[in-house]
Parts: C-alpha cells; structure tokens; sequence
C-alpha cells in the first residue's frame, strides 16, 4: 500500500503497483520494479562481487565515513556513505570475477582538500596504537593546527576504533590507547587531517603496520 504525504499530486511513500516511492536526502523519488527472467551475466557478478566487498567494509566504519566524506557531498544530492562507495568501488577492488577482492591499501575513508598525512608510521606498543608523520618544511601555517582523524578496523570482527579530532598536525604523533587483546588481531590502519574549524578533511592515507 502507498501513502501519498502531500496529496495526490505530491510524493508518496511505499508501493504502487510495479512502483515504490520513498524519500531520498529530502527529495521523493519513485522507481519501478521489474522482473529479472535471465541469469546475471559475469560483468553483472562482478559488479555484485564489488560492491559486496564494498559496503560490507564502509558499513562497519560508518561513523568515520560519515565525517570523511560530509564535506565532499556539500550542494550534491549524495550522502556521505554513497560516495565512499561510489569512490570505493572503483579504487580498491582488484581482480576478476569470481576471484574480486578488497585492496585494503587504496581504500578511502575521507576525501577533501587538506595535505594530506607524510610519512605516516604505525606502531604497535604494549598500551595501545602509536601513529606519527612529519610535517613539511612549506606546509601553510594554518595547518599546523589541523587535527589528526585516525581509524583502526578489525577485518576479522568488523569493529573499528577511530578519532575524529585527536593531536595536532604540528605534534607529529597521536596514540591511541587500547587493551592487550586489541593489540595481537590484524589491522588496517589509517590516517587523515581535519582543519580546526572543521570546514576541511584530507584524503585518507593507509598506513602499513606489523600485524599484516
């Protein structure tokens, strides 16, 4: 059953016949729903092996995304988590169908116009996830002040750990504390920089570290 929110001549929400209306970022949309009879072809998988991989991932590191892309949506119809996917899916899946896989190196989890991070290091101590990075010599001084946005994500568990507004760029090091049992299981670590103001993020840089 439809409900129309603003009268006949306005949106509706649910189904109508082969069409279903719903609301997507404040704008009513409608779509039809077809019928499949053919098999999927293999360029079809592929795009499902894909994006499974994908959103499977950046559904886990929602609250990070969120903030990481915000800023790259601003005057656009898309959400944060659609144009990490959109990015996503043509960056960091390698291979070919059926043997697609996640290439956790070129994932992007923010996406703006700051520096972004040199020369970032991970380490592994006995009390948590140490990170650093140098700064230029001819960085602009406003950011110096920027704030280093770090995420930890557990492939395993599909937990994450993240900052989103933790030491100054000028610090050259963050540290996040954590107990012993987060620090022996696989990571995959990034790091990224958000102005003070809030107003700007970098892009994301994966960061190698020793728990392969």
């Amino acid at each position: 059953m439809a409900r129309f929110d603003k009268g006949i001549f306005g949106g509706f929400t649910g189904r109508l016949g082969n069409v279903v209306g719903y609301t997507l970022n404040g704008k009513p949309v409608a779509r039809t729903i077809g019928t499949i009879t053919k098999p999927p072809t293999i360029p079809q998988l592929a795009v499902r092996q894909r994006m499974g991989l994908v959103t499977k991932v950046l559904s886990n590191m929602l609250g990070f995304i969120n903030v990481g892309f915000e800023l790259a949506v601003i005057g656009t119809s898309r959400n944060p988590y659609n144009e990490a996917t959109s990015d996503n899916f043509k960056l960091a899946t390698i291979g070919e169908y059926p043997d697609i896989t996640l290439d956790y190196s070129k994932l992007l989890v923010s996406k703006g116009n700051l520096p972004p991070a040199e020369n970032a290091v991970v380490n592994i101590l006995p009390d948590g996830i140490e990170f650093t990075w140098t700064v230029p010599a001819d960085i602009d001084w406003n950011n110096y002040n920027d704030r280093s946005m770090l995420l930890i994500y557990y492939p395993e568990s599909g937990e994450m750990i993240y900052i989103l507004s933790g030491a100054q760029r000028r610090e050259c090091r963050d540290f996040i504390p954590l107990a012993p049992s987060y620090l022996d299981k696989p990571i995959q670590t990034y790091i990224a920089f958000g102005s003070d103001d809030k107003k700007c993020v970098s892009n994301s840089v994966w960061v190698e570290n020793s728990t392969g």
